[in-house]
């Protein structure tokens, strides 16, 4: 049996991983509290992949092949606010790489769809349009982004897991820039749009190579 772990299985990317699972893997999600009783180390499994902002230490353990989830903030060394979560998925990185283990990487953008939380840009604006309130953009609105429906990120996932190269990592966005002030545009529906001002500590965040991982796709 291909038993597959999903550490924090219970956010977005869990979700939508579990909801497109391929058809020969039985999965095992699992939450804060299941994941801290530490259990699931008595068994080996065919497949984990580490969602949980935890570091891999535990998981490159019990894993015959691993897919652990880091952020295209490792790009970003600009970004002070988030300094910490990115030195948090450098540093995982870089133990995963070293630990020798069979792990691939995928570094994670920004995403939209069922499951998100409603502080997001995507569903924020969705909302205030539905109900003709204020949409209210934080910076100049040239903040620059891309969206990924979670369909398709897992989709990308599942092909790095089954045929990523050890030790790779692989990002997984869409390659269309949005500007914030288009992104609200598209779903104003005639509601009005507020632009606060100020400075965005990340202003273009944006995949650098999404060929890597699209050549995995039809494998």
């Amino acid at each position: 049996m291909n038993k597959v772990l999903i550490t924090g299985a219970t956010g977005f990317v869990g979700q939508w991983l579990v909801r497109l699972k391929p058809v020969n893997l039985t999965i095992y999600g699992i939450g804060r509290a299941k994941y801290e009783a530490m259990e699931w180390t008595n068994e080996r499994w065919t497949y984990i992949i580490h969602l949980a902002p935890t570091p891999p230490t535990d998981i490159l353990k019990c894993g015959e092949r691993i897919l652990y989830a880091s952020s295209g903030i490792v790009y970003h060394p600009e970004n002070e606010v988030r300094k910490k979560y990115r030195d948090s998925k450098i540093e995982g990185e870089a133990e995963c790489v070293a630990s020798g283990a069979n792990v691939v990487i995928a570094r994670l953008f920004t995403f939209y769809g069922k499951g998100l939380d409603d502080n997001k840009a995507v569903s924020t604006f969705q909302k205030a349009g539905r109900e003709g309130r204020p949409l209210v953009i934080s910076g100049d609105g040239t903040t620059t982004r891309s969206y990924m429906h979670g369909r398709e990120m897992a989709r990308w996932m599942w092909a790095i897991l089954k045929h990523g190269e050890r030790g790779e990592a692989y990002d997984v966005g869409s390659d269309f820039p949005i500007t914030m002030l288009e992104l609200a545009n598209v779903y104003a529906a005639g509601a009005p749009i507020v632009i606060q001002g100020g400075k965005d500590p990340m202003p273009y965040y944006m995949p650098k190579d999404t060929a890597k991982t699209k050549a995995l796709l039809d494998k």
